[in-house]
């Protein structure tokens, strides 16, 4: 990556297209990797694959942390403020006047049997989130996969029946995925791994001096924040907590941030956390663009922005300050066995949320017509979400 040949101009073009069209989750990195590989050549390939598997084994949003880092790599700090808020800024909008539509107007008919079509599509959403993680956790489910299974029906229980605080449900997850993984021969190839590697990516991924400013700058808003001891200090330190333990990114956060912003703080019902949930789907951008939906209804727009940054920060952070060993912390075998018992564990904490919430919105033949239709889309057809989105708001009108 070459700073010189970049303007922060070209920069900003191309990372607002990729945020205004960034939908399809996936897709959006094929995306982003023909913008910055292929037609710009800005990341060589290998770059680009070795950063994108550093994004995924980190917290956070995988495609927000890809244009975050590729900014900073770019045109250092100012890029990577300018990719990352570029990329969120079309979803951040789209979704906070939609929740300034739903908070004031949301009483209207209309606007209650789109949100209750909605919901029974969020449902679907999530059964068909919880096939596409199990695939690289559990495999082909056969004797040496059971493993997985058995920390996902751990964390299911405990979700279901417990009313243990969700972040200890991931972290017990992560124990399981050390005592049932790291003392077999599953990730053996990667026992040895160490901290040297070829002196070019070095070079190339040698983070800047410029990266300690820019942690010791989020330090010093954040004691300004918690200084205040205001709604903002609860909503910073609430979605940056949540952004530090997202693993898996997307429909993975929402299990903990329900249970922080639902069952602890009570900012919003259950309910109005569905309809977040498919607001959020039907704008573009990464599912943690929800902070933006909670933020406003319990602070207005700054609450808002407050939220959306707070939950990103974390990821953007630490692949900032990862970036350089990236080889080496993808192949450490205790890392990888403790992600894979999160992930695992993140299953069964998402098929939980997944049946509370088909019990509050699969409520009539038509809202399990349009469950069942969702399904049949995004799985047998393998249509894109926005078939699904599409149908659904038009059924909604039709049917409810």
């Amino acid at each position: 990556m070459n700073k010189l040949h970049v303007s922060l101009k070209d920069l900003a073009k191309v990372v607002t297209y990729i945020g205004i069209t960034g939908y399809g989750g996936p897709a959006i990195i094929a995306q982003m990797k023909k913008r910055f590989v292929h037609q710009k050549q800005w990341v060589v390939e290998d770059d680009f694959m070795n950063t994108l598997s550093l994004a995924q084994i980190l917290p956070g949003a995988t495609g927000v942390s890809l244009l975050g880092y590729f900014g900073y790599k770019l045109r250092g700090v100012l890029g990577w403020i300018i990719a990352s808020v570029l990329y969120v800024a079309p979803a951040f909008l789209f979704t906070t006047i939609l929740a300034s539509v739903y908070f004031h107007y949301g009483k209207l008919p209309f606007i209650q049997k789109l949100f209750t079509g909605l919901g029974a599509l969020v449902v679907g959403l999530l059964v068909n989130a919880i096939l596409q993680l199990s695939k690289p956790v559990f495999g082909k489910a056969d004797r040496k996969d059971y493993k997985g299974l058995v920390i996902a029906l751990v964390t299911f229980l405990l979700s279901m029946f417990t009313h243990v605080n969700t972040v200890y449900i991931i972290i017990t997850a992560g124990i399981l995925g050390v005592v049932f993984y790291f003392f077999t021969k599953e990730f053996e190839g990667v026992a040895n791994a160490s901290f040297t590697t070829h002196p070019q990516t070095i070079k190339r991924f040698r983070v800047a001096s410029d990266a300690k400013t820019l942690i010791v700058g989020v330090v010093v808003i954040g004691v300004l924040l918690w200084a205040t001891r205001s709604i903002y200090w609860q909503l910073s330190s609430t979605f940056f907590g949540i952004g530090s333990f997202a693993f898996g990114g997307g429909f993975t956060t929402i299990p903990l941030i329900k249970d922080i912003v639902v069952d602890q703080h009570h900012w919003l019902s259950s309910i109005e956390f569905r309809d977040g949930i498919a607001i959020g789907q039907i704008t573009p951008g990464p599912v943690f663009i929800t902070a933006a939906f909670i933020g406003y209804k319990v602070a207005g727009w700054l609450g808002a922005i407050v939220s959306t940054i707070a939950i990103f920060l974390p990821s953007l952070l630490l692949i900032v300050i990862f970036g350089q060993f990236h080889e080496q912390i993808k192949h450490l075998k205790i890392v990888r066995v403790i992600v894979k018992g999160i992930l695992a564990g993140f299953i069964g904490i998402i098929a939980a949320v997944a049946v509370h919430f088909g019990q509050t919105s699969l409520i009539n033949w038509q809202t399990w017509s349009i469950f069942l239709g969702t399904l049949l889309l995004l799985i047998p057809l393998k249509k894109d979400a926005l078939w699904a989105i599409a149908i659904t708001a038009i059924l909604s009108l039709i049917i409810l």
